[in-house]
């Protein structure tokens, strides 16, 4: 049996009934009264359309102001149409009545919130109405008026069912008034299941229907004919302006995301000035949620605003406002200087350090320059990289900006970042306790010691765990907008191996999720990983990742300066510092050392006349104190001696290295020890060993089962030196097989190459690395580690001891300017930089070996015996009064003062064309940044950006003209993008820089591109 159309209407107004016997919340009520006022609105449409007239187009999604502003619009147009139907006679009646009773407001609500839309927009904002009124008569009164108008309307009508031509599974409702038929498709249709579906919105191509008489609440629709047919009564697409406000609420709803309950759905609709949101907020743990209607728009300058209680605000307040911003940077707060005592305390335990610094911390310095080295500025506070990261989160740059914090082991890369964002933390939270607004972002601080193998998500969302109102997804949005900046420290422990394996791995979903906005700061464990990096960086590019642009902060080591600065505030007189040996002084460049010094500079439990180095006296200390706790009985009779404690740690250091994690297994360390005394632990002499084993300090256990502790060094340095203690044992033993093996399995930083090349001399390493690899096969870690040796032993001597250097890498600048050698030949060798010697009198053969940067010292008039160097690769030139960065401008040179250039000949006939030139020039730069996009100005010229200088260098002419060839090639696109001040133009490239360079055959519209350079050129 057909239900009526009343049932009909009636049956959906049951889906918005309240639960048990209890009256509809003002809440409920408003949900339905904006069903009700969409079912009006859709009735009217369709009357006004079965009287031959044109109606009003209807908005692709509403909201209760704009129903009620089509209700009014159609009720004039039915009251001035004369030969008006019953059908249309009756549809005005009920438009007429139930503005009537809208517009009567609510009498009963609070002072201010008569007006039915004021109350609404009040309470969809979180307001509160008085203790004594949960429930507003006069509204119940509309809404029950509301649907006894319509119901009324429509009572009078039969309902009939069409068949619909292309699907069998949709049925086209149709009311007839006598005889009058008022087609109800496309803003109604029925299901096979007889669900009645009620036009929601339409975003895009998404088609949206809201759902009644089933289990769906909701339902996008794949049926074509659907979208045909709806989109003649739907506001045209929008424009320039409007797809911005498009773009905007497409990033309102996925910050939404970061904040809403799981389970809740958001609804967007249109609204008087731009859009609005209702939603529902998780409030925390176990609170449940908050209904939620907000409101934004583009202000002037196409700023993003929010309606406050009082007025349009900045997004970001209102962002700030739904994070509560207040108490989360109390508790960032709170916990950064939990993590300050944890640091604190492990030092106390580890090392025995009992006092606190005195005086204030001293700032790291730090040099900055682009992923590739170029445009390295001068050194700067770690305070200004701060500062200019804040810049960056305050202009949208249409880039993602990732700065990596590099350094040594020990130069105070996690100090200074656990400053930063407490300091930050601290800032915030001191400006709102005074009234003040901030505009400045909080640091999320998180750190990979002892959630090695967790992934990123897992690591954030446990950093902020105790602000106990934001997630992992809270964090993006927050970031997303400039709010937030994290903070990763140690960021190549994450995942374990495969970070390097897979170096973007597992920061690439977070940077996704930012869309070429906000900033990441991470700091790693050495050059060698930047370079890990860089590959999977460009492997990603290819596979379409987000717009990012990477910037390396290079830690500098402390001065004498500040050494000595120091050491004064411990009450150390500096003839102490003075009395240290070269190799000495130059450690306490590390803040770390200079902390070791000065605590057993006062301390009485040290011999100050012991000729062992620093390193020495620290290692000795902390593998006595580990000793101690490795006792049994009253006599505490030791379980380990010394040596093999130290023996032990070398074992656990290189099992470390070779599963590239930081952290070792219960398992693990039984075995380093089993290995150190050369007897298993399950004897009974032995036994009680293993059951002390897990007092050792850094062992940490992840639950009370012992089985799932782990073993770290309280300190990186440790790490570095015990590997260093088992190499040099093997170079020392004639175990040059297992020394070579070690070689191949982890970089090693510069404190275990300083210390191998101490501890075993030069003559032994010389003999272990002088092998020469299988031809073909390349191992990059050995060939870093090796390059890393000889460069240690060449800066050590002063001259090289060697003729031929083969299948090296130079991760670090090779500086020859005053070494002593006659000949050297370098074959297959890898150099990111290299300084020629000031000297006359050397020769340098470069066969087949790759060099991105050479630096002239001397008087650069004879380069003749600079042999077989290939021109291909280097980057840039630099002479002693000039720099060189154009290919062409580099083969002139080098021609001009004698080298011998093996892939280049003079230009001349046959040379390439301006145009070409520029372009490679252009690409190889983004190529070495490993970047795919630059920004632009609305003329299509670059920012003025010191760092863009590259694209300044054949002038603007020539870097118009590569825009335009790359767009016309359709190799890039041209987006326009919101940022701050003048607006900006995206240049993407849609393949990499590198794809575009190696001009593949298989890429055809890459040959294209370069065959349309060579014929403009030609002309």
């Amino acid at each position: 049996m057909i239900e009526t159309p009343s049932e009909v209407f009636l049956r959906m107004e049951a889906a918005y009934a309240p639960a048990g016997d209890r009256q509809r919340s003002v809440h409920e009520c408003f949900s339905l009264l904006d069903f009700q006022l969409r079912f009006l609105t859709f009735l009217t449409v369709a009357a006004v359309s079965a009287e031959g007239l044109v109606a009003a187009p209807v908005r692709r999604s509403s909201g209760l102001g704009e129903w009620i502003r089509y209700l009014r619009r159609s009720a004039k147009q039915l009251v001035n149409y004369p030969s008006a139907s019953a059908t249309a006679t009756a549809v005005r009646r009920a438009v007429v009545e139930i503005l009537s009773f809208y517009d009567g407001g609510l009498p009963d609500a609070p002072p201010g919130l008569q007006n039915v839309k004021h109350l609404r927009d009040h309470i969809s904002h979180g307001g509160p109405l008085p203790t004594d009124l949960r429930e507003i008569d006069t509204l119940k009164d509309l809404v029950n008026a509301a649907s006894k108008t319509i119901a009324k309307c429509i009572a009078s009508a039969e309902l009939r069912m069409d068949s619909d031509d292309q699907s069998r599974s949709l049925k086209r409702p149709v009311l007839i008034w006598e005889e009058h038929e008022v087609p109800l498709w496309p803003f109604f249709y029925v299901t096979v299941g007889n669900e009645w579906c009620v036009f929601s919105s339409m975003r895009g191509a998404d088609l949206k229907y809201l759902c009644f008489g089933g289990s769906r609440g909701s339902l996008k629709p794949t049926e074509e004919q659907l979208s045909v047919a709806i989109e003649p009564f739907l506001e045209g697409k929008q424009g320039a302006k409007d797809a911005t406000l498009t773009q905007y609420m497409k990033d309102v709803e996925k910050d939404l995301r970061g904040f809403a309950d799981d389970d809740a759905e958001l609804i967007c609709l249109d609204s008087d000035q731009g859009f609005e949101f209702y939603w529902s907020k998780a409030t925390g743990e176990g609170t449940g949620t908050q209904l939620r209607r907000d409101y934004f728009r583009l202000g002037p300058e196409n700023a993003r605003q929010w309606r406050a209680k009082d007025a349009w605000v900045p997004y970001s307040k209102y962002l700030r406002e739904l994070a509560n911003w207040h108490v989360v940077a109390t508790r960032l707060r709170q916990r950064l200087e939990q993590i300050e005592s944890q640091l604190v305390g492990e030092e106390r335990e580890t090392l025995g350090w009992i006092s606190s610094e005195p005086g204030n911390t001293r700032m790291a310095k730090v040099v900055v320059s682009d992923m590739d080295g170029s445009n390295r500025g001068s050194p700067r506070t770690f305070a200004e990289l701060i500062g200019e990261v804040d810049e960056d989160l305050q202009a949208n740059r249409g880039q993602t900006q990732v700065v990596f914090i590099n350094g040594e082991a020990g130069i105070g890369k996690t100090r200074a970042m656990v400053d930063a964002a407490k300091s930050r933390a601290q800032e915030v939270e001191g400006a709102i306790d005074q009234g003040n607004d901030t505009n400045l972002a909080l640091f999320l601080y998180v750190r990979s010691t002892g959630q090695v193998l967790d992934s990123l998500p897992t690591v954030v969302s446990s950093a902020v765990a105790s602000t106990r109102n934001l997630t992992d997804a809270g964090v993006k949005a927050l970031c997303r907008n400039g709010l937030m900046t994290l903070l990763i420290d140690g960021f190549d422990e994450l995942l374990g191996g495969a970070g390097y394996s897979d170096a973007i791995g597992s920061l690439r979903p977070w940077l996704n999720e930012l869309g070429g906005r906000g900033v990441v700061v991470v700091s790693a464990r050495s050059s060698y990983y930047m370079g890990q990096y860089r590959s999977s960086v460009e492997r990603a590019n290819e596979q379409g990742m987000e717009l990012v642009r990477h910037r390396i902060a290079e830690v500098q080591r402390w001065s004498d300066e500040d050494v000595l600065a120091f050491l004064a505030d411990y009450n150390v007189p500096s003839k102490r510092f003075e009395s240290l040996s070269e190799h000495d002084r130059r450690l306490l460049g590390l803040p770390f050392f200079t902390r070791v010094f000065a605590e057993m500079a006062t301390s009485s439990e040290v011999n100050h006349n012991s000729n062992e180095s620093l390193t020495e006296r620290l290692l000795n200390k902390y593998v006595e104190r580990e000793e101690r706790k490795l006792t049994m009985g009253q006599e505490d009779t030791t379980l380990l001696t010394s040596a093999e404690l130290r023996r032990t740690f070398e074992y656990v250091a290189e099992f470390m290295a070779s599963s590239a994690e930081r952290e070792a297994d219960i398992s693990e360390l039984e075995i380093a020890a089993e290995s150190a005394i050369e007897v298993e632990l399950n004897t009974p002499e032995r036994r009680q060993l293993k059951q002390r084993l897990p007092v050792l300090c850094g062992l940490a256990a992840a639950s009370d089962d012992i089985s799932t502790s782990r073993f770290r060094f309280q300190h990186e340095l440790f790490f570095d030196q015990f590997l260093a203690g088992a190499a040099c044992r093997y170079l020392m033993t004639g175990q040059e097989k297992l020394f070579q093996t070690m070689l191949g399995e982890s970089h090693w930083r510069s404190a275990t190459v300083a210390a191998v090349v101490a501890g075993a001399g030069t003559e032994r390493i010389r003999k272990a690395i002088g092998y020469r690899p299988r031809a073909g096969v390349r191992n990059d870690v050995a060939a870093t580690n090796m390059g890393a040796l000889w460069s240690m032993i060449i800066k050590n001597a002063g001259e090289i001891p060697v003729s031929d250097l083969n299948g090296l890498t130079f991760t670090d600048h090779l500086d020859l300017s005053c070494v002593r050698f006659s000949k050297l030949r370098m074959v297959d060798c890898r150099l990111s930089s290299m300084s020629l010697p000031e000297l006359p009198g050397w020769e340098l053969q470069l066969n087949g070996t790759k060099i991105k940067k050479i630096e002239v010292t001397g008087h650069p008039s004879d380069l003749s015996r600079l042999r077989a160097l290939q021109h291909a690769d280097l980057a840039e030139l630099q002479l002693p009064n000039e720099v060189h960065y154009k290919k062409e401008a580099i083969l002139e040179v080098l021609h001009r003062y004698g080298a011998e250039v093996v892939d280049g000949t003079p230009l001349g006939v046959g040379s390439p064309s301006e145009e070409v030139l520029a372009a490679r020039h252009f690409l190889s730069n983004l190529a070495r940044r490993v970047e795919k996009s630059v920004i632009l100005r609305r003329d299509h010229q670059p920012e003025d950006d010191v760092r863009l200088k590259w694209t300044r260098v054949y002038g603007r002419d020539a870097w118009r003209k590569f825009v335009n060839g790359l767009v016309l090639a359709e190799l890039a696109t041209l987006d326009n993008f919101s940022a701050s001040g003048e607006p900006k133009i995206r240049l993407r490239l849609k393949c990499s820089a590198t794809t575009i360079l190696a001009n593949d055959e298989a890429q055809s519209k890459v040959q294209e591109y370069w065959k349309g350079l060579e014929r403009s050129g030609s002309v």
